[in-house]
């Protein structure tokens, strides 16, 4: 597939592991397309599509009746920081750059998922569940560990499954605790 260029617009989807629907769909417009990375900026109050209608303090308890591609109930949302998300090719993580209102850097986020691949729409990926929020001043941590955990318990991940993950996500830390790209970038 050709490469986009600076200023498309695509849409970013995220495909459930369960039975292939569609359950997220951002808009975003190209940064850049380069053979190592495809960059998008995504906007403070971009509206996109989502089908987890699931209140975030109920959804580790909503893993085994609730999942994503099951509800089919899709609702507007809106982007709440202006942020650039950062796919490298055959890596099993983007890694999201966030900024405030001021647009000052905040942190990175390693939204764990299977490597993207390219559609006439897009990019589309499975997420995994688990992600990474790393700091400027070089701490990080986990999340949804307890919802990464109950899917484990329930069958919906394998423990092989999981542990990939979490080798993915080592990758994303080293990376970011050593300064390798896309962390040295400025």
């Amino acid at each position: 597939m050709d490469r986009w260029r600076q200023g498309d617009t695509l849409v970013l989807r995220n495909i459930a592991r369960s039975d292939g629907t569609v359950t997220t769909a951002i808009p975003a417009i190209v940064v850049c397309d380069e053979p190592e990375i495809l960059a998008v900026y995504i906007p403070h109050g971009t509206r996109f599509k989502n089908n987890w209608a699931v209140p975030p303090e109920q959804r580790v308890a909503a893993v085994t009746s609730a999942l994503p591609s099951a509800q089919r109930q899709y609702q507007d949302r809106v982007c709440k920081n202006n942020s650039i998300r950062l796919y490298l090719p055959g890596r099993s993580y983007s890694v999201g750059v966030t900024f405030d209102d001021q647009d000052h850097f905040v942190s990175w986020y390693g939204n764990l998922e299977a490597p993207f691949h390219r559609t006439r729409l897009g990019s589309d990926t499975r997420d995994f569940a688990l992600d990474i929020v790393a700091y400027p001043d070089g701490h990080w941590h986990w999340k949804d560990e307890e919802e990464f955990q109950r899917r484990l318990e329930v069958g919906i991940d394998s423990a092989q499954h999981q542990t990939q993950v979490r080798t993915a996500g080592q990758d994303f830390i080293e990376r970011f605790e050593r300064k390798i790209w896309p962390f040295n970038a400025g």
